[in-house]
């Protein structure tokens, strides 16, 4: 690797951007890895002194040195904590990047990755016959049995932990289930505004999330049209390409970024809105990934979060006494971490009527879900996540709210494991059912 390549252009990190780093050790505490493992190489300072051994020629990208940069959940919990400004994700994922073509994997390991990446991330087709045919074998109970020997470890490798923790699927996606809203020409899903149109935004309802968070891309609809917002749903939507660029895939997600860019530019929105914590923080930073592109930025700065953009239009809160209920919000990483977003969430939360926040403990520390972090390390995303699960039921909530998809599955199957009597849901869906209870605002 050379110091003299960019993280823009999909290559290493420079040097420069890994000497931000002073060693002070004051990421240490934040990262979930190295208080787990207390392991120097598994916190960021660990890892920052790999990557640029790495970056210099001093070390081999061995097994025990990947080990130890696969560990990392790249929750950026590190540079909320740094005084430095050290931009971790950035070196993190570039350092993916390059090392990904030097990793040793099995035909069956290189299969999978091309399925996930190049086929099913991107196609919304194939999204359709994979999920329809989960939605079947859930359907027929063999998921249950799935989940039941996932548990009990009796399939074999990494099967046990997909297994235990397969999401619900819901028999239609949100697209399929809202046909009837596309416009004439095909391009996109149109629900017009309660009452007068303030604003025209488009929502990015995610590839799976479409239709394992279906419920949440309907909620975040309710609320945008009795807030005075004209929703448009892009029929040509492509993946964010998060997971990608997670994952060493840096130039697909590149070329995802740049359909999604021309896509919802043509479009001449307000904003663009996301209900997931992942796309999001990916989204907004389409900038840095296509090495400052005007076009780019442009699409960047009309990103909002869901509860980012009702707070900044002036939302009107539902009205009525509500269901009384005590909630523990929960930050997702990507929320908090990467776009420094924390008050909007709680000020929806308190304008629910009946909701009573309740602290939760560590509230700001990963769920152990990272994407598919939770089927890659199992076991340490199991114990990172059980002291989420442990702290949610010192809580007393009855509900745990939060704003990514990966938390939701993780938080949902460690409640369930743990046989808390505790729901978890996206604020937005709160929200909405808040408005229904009160027949729509004016």
């Amino acid at each position: 690797m050379s110091s003299t390549t960019t993280p823009g252009a999909g290559e290493a990190p420079s040097f420069e951007k890994m000497s931000v780093c002073v060693h002070c050790g004051l990421c240490l505490e934040a990262c979930p890895t190295y208080r787990e493992l207390r392991v120097e190489m598994d916190s960021p300072r660990g890892r920052i002194y790999l990557m640029k051994g790495l970056l210099q020629n001093k070390i081999a990208p061995t097994p025990t040195v990947l080990k130890h940069l696969d560990q990392c959940l790249d929750c950026r919990a590190c540079e909320t904590a740094c005084p430095s400004g050290v931009e971790y994700g950035v070196i993190l994922e570039s350092t993916r990047t390059v090392l990904q073509p030097q990793r040793p994997m099995s035909p069956w390991g290189r299969l999978v990755r091309w399925f996930v990446f190049s086929l099913l991330l991107p196609s919304r087709a194939a999204q359709r016959i994979v999920l329809k045919l989960l939605w079947l074998q859930q359907a027929l109970g063999l998921a249950a049995i799935g989940a039941w020997l996932g548990r009990h470890k009796l399939l074999p490798g990494r099967l046990s932990a997909a297994a235990t923790q397969a999401p619900q699927i819901a028999r239609r996606s949100f697209r399929a289930a809202n046909a009837g809203k596309k416009s004439a020409d095909g391009r996109t899903l149109t629900f017009p505004a309660r009452g007068t149109r303030r604003h025209r935004v488009a929502l990015f309802t995610g590839c799976l999330a479409d239709q394992l968070f279906a419920e949440v891309n309907e909620a975040t609809v309710v609320v945008l049209t009795e807030n005075g917002c004209e929703v448009d749903v892009l029929t040509d939507e492509r993946c964010c390409g998060a997971l990608h660029l997670h994952n060493g895939a840096r130039d697909a997600a590149r070329d995802l970024a740049r359909d999604n860019i021309r896509l919802f530019n043509a479009g001449g929105y307000d904003a663009v809105v996301s209900n997931a914590a992942g796309c999001s923080a990916e989204l907004r930073h389409y900038g840095a990934l296509l090495d400052g592109d005007p076009a780019a930025q442009a699409f960047g700065g009309k990103l909002r979060d869901i509860s980012e953009y009702l707070c900044e239009i002036g939302w009107t809160p539902p009205t009525g006494a509500g269901v009384p209920v005590k909630v523990a919000y929960d930050e997702p990483c990507h929320l908090l971490h990467a776009q420094k977003i924390s008050a909007p969430p709680k000020t929806i939360l308190q304008g629910v009527p009946g909701v009573t926040l309740v602290p939760l403990e560590d509230a700001d520390t990963c769920c152990g879900s990272a994407g598919v972090y939770s089927l890659l390390q199992p076991a340490l995303a199991s114990a990172i996540g059980n002291k989420k699960i442990a702290a949610i039921g010192r809580s007393g909530a009855d509900i745990v709210a939060t704003g990514n998809p990966g938390c939701l599955m993780q938080i949902r199957n460690g409640v369930k494991a743990a046989g808390l009597a505790v729901r978890v849901m996206h604020p937005v869906e709160l929200l909405a059912d808040a408005y229904r209870r009160a027949g729509g605002t004016s």
